[in-house]
């Protein structure tokens, strides 16, 4: 994934857009709370350790399972044992899974659905409540930020957020300027993954 870098001249003070501001800002507020218990079905969703699962067999119910990734991303399934399954889509889990019945069922037909999930956020800098932030569900950094109490108005920047991300033994770093997309000015929601940070610059006065 490359690195993204969002730029905008207006700031987000301006008067013009400031009933938008609220409303999107309200909705952000709401977002969080939506479809906590409800199925991730998301096909570009990663799977990850602790998610709950439910794996049923159209042609032999009477293994349908529901089981929780182990915190070793593995999943022990009904006659095959143990099978990775973090790391991947649920489509691609089911694929293998298929592969594995191939030679154990009549029908290898095989149904994963993501039933919970468990997402961990970090956010430092000029936001009200920094810390931790968890969900049931992936967030964009807007809806992170809001769910921590907003930016501080008086000294956060919304122009220069960045992410910063894990990945192996490297670290990714994404500038964002919020302040862009709530004004109208950029489209598209910048996905958290897990145990991403985001942290929010102070003003340079």
């Amino acid at each position: 994934m490359k690195n993204k870098s969002f730029s905008a001249t207006n700031s987000l003070g301006s008067g013009s857009n400031v009933f938008l501001r609220l409303f999107l800002l309200l909705v952000a507020c709401f977002l969080p709370l939506v479809g906590l218990s409800a199925q991730v079905s998301n096909e570009k969703f990663i799977l990850q350790a602790e998610d709950m699962l439910r794996i049923s067999f159209p042609g032999a119910p009477e293994l349908d399972t529901q089981l929780q990734i182990r915190r070793d991303g593995v999943i022990s399934a009904p006659i095959i044992g143990e099978v990775l399954a973090a790391g991947k889509t649920p489509s691609e889990l089911e694929s293998e899974l298929s592969k594995k019945f191939e030679n154990q069922l009549v029908s290898n037909e095989v149904m994963v659905v993501v039933l919970e999930s468990h997402f961990t956020y970090y956010l430092e800098g000029e936001v009200r409540n920094p810390g931790i932030i968890e969900s049931f569900r992936q967030l964009s950094v807007l809806e992170a930020i809001i769910a921590a109490g907003g930016i501080d108005k008086t000294t956060g920047k919304m122009k220069s957020v960045v992410v910063i991300r894990r990945k192996g033994e490297k670290y990714q770093h994404f500038e964002l300027d919020l302040a862009a997309v709530i004004d109208g000015k950029k489209d598209g929601a910048f996905v958290l993954e897990s145990y991403d940070i985001v942290s929010v610059p102070q003003r340079v006065w």
